[in-house]
């Protein structure tokens, strides 16, 4: 069950990532840029984007700020993304 879980996980990070990336890109920012004008560090953003770690709550609502956006219309963009079956739980 947790291996599932793990599989499923990656596909929301993935969508998380593709989402901060584009909400950039549409803000014609770079990394560097985003990092330097809010006092980030490049490494963060990267990560996130990049899906190199688990993505920390904390982290998620910086760059957020940063971006402009709103945390929760983050991760309505992200709901809205997945499969319409999507679910982390088996039932």
């Amino acid at each position: 069950m947790q291996h599932s879980n793990t599989k499923k996980s990656e596909i929301i990070f993935h969508a998380l990532a593709q989402e901060l990336r584009n909400e950039r890109e549409k803000q014609n920012k770079s990394i560097r840029t985003l990092a330097y004008e809010y006092d980030l560090q490049t490494s963060l953003i990267s990560r996130l984007e990049n899906c190199i770690n688990e993505p920390k709550l904390i982290s998620i609502w910086s760059v957020c700020e940063a971006l402009g956006l709103k945390p929760s219309e983050l991760l309505q963009r992200v709901e809205n993304n997945l499969p319409k079956t999507f679910t982390l739980i088996e039932k």
